[in-house]
């Protein structure tokens, strides 16, 4: 089946837009309207799903950035420097991405989203990165007019989605983080890195599932190379099939 105008569920908490900004999200500077954008300019329909509300069938999901995962989720104890762990928006969006890993559903997990996806998958995440101001400067997380320049390099596999996308080997990009893919997932293979090698790309082989650490809704102000994230998801939803919302 064709989806011309394919939906793309967003899962944030139902007080998002009255939240105290977080991670970037600086007056009134919301990540998930930059991501809404930038799937509706590829052609697609963006759709805010909340936990316990009902939603029409989506035929992807894009995981936006957020605060911290909680180690327990994937068997660990907490480092005293985890921050703002919301357990039911973990088990929301978690529930979600393995919803999504099982089925084959097109994803794109954006810094926080990627860290989900990880861990939805199987896999582990650096609870505490101790240099993640080198990724981006603690200036622009409260400027937002500052997201779109890049501050550093990711270095990109060979043959990878993400190089076949920007058409090249490295990419300048920003990554807001306090947190970072650990042990990968069994299901995806690492693509991209960071100078000091942090993973930065992830992706799965066999479906259109990518992990990113840096942020494309921003980037593509600057790089319109980013936009085709965006409109690769888009085309693959178009002829995927869709899915309920998760259980």
């Amino acid at each position: 089946m064709q989806f011309p105008n394919p939906k793309v569920g967003i899962p944030i908490p139902h007080d998002y837009f009255e939240r105290e900004p977080l991670w970037g999200n600086a007056g009134g500077y919301r990540a998930v309207v930059e991501i809404g954008a930038a799937v509706a300019r590829a052609g697609g329909e963006p759709v805010f799903l909340f936990p316990s509300v009902e939603s029409e069938p989506v035929q992807a999901l894009i995981f936006p950035g957020g605060a911290d995962v909680d180690p327990r989720r994937y068997g660990q104890v907490p480092h005293p420097e985890v921050q703002d762990v919301d357990c039911a928006l973990d088990e929301f969006q978690l529930g979600w991405a393995g919803h999504a890993i099982r089925n084959g559903l097109p994803v794109l997990g954006i810094c926080r989203g990627m860290q989900v996806l990880n861990v939805a998958g199987g896999g582990t995440l650096i609870q505490h990165v101790h240099n993640s101001d080198l990724h981006f400067p603690e200036s622009a997380k409260k400027d937002p007019s500052l997201r779109s320049s890049p501050i550093h390099s990711v270095s990109l596999a060979s043959g990878s989605r993400m190089a076949s996308m920007l058409g090249a080997g490295s990419a300048k990009v920003n990554s807001l983080h306090h947190q970072a893919v650990d042990t990968i997932s069994p299901l995806f293979r690492a693509t991209g890195w960071s100078d000091d090698g942090l993973l930065e790309c992830m992706e799965r082989p066999d479906v259109w599932q990518v992990g990113v650490q840096f942020h494309p809704e921003d980037l593509r102000h600057s790089d319109p190379r980013f936009e085709l994230l965006f409109q690769g998801l888009v085309n693959e939803a178009s002829r995927t099939h869709s899915l309920p919302l998760a259980s």
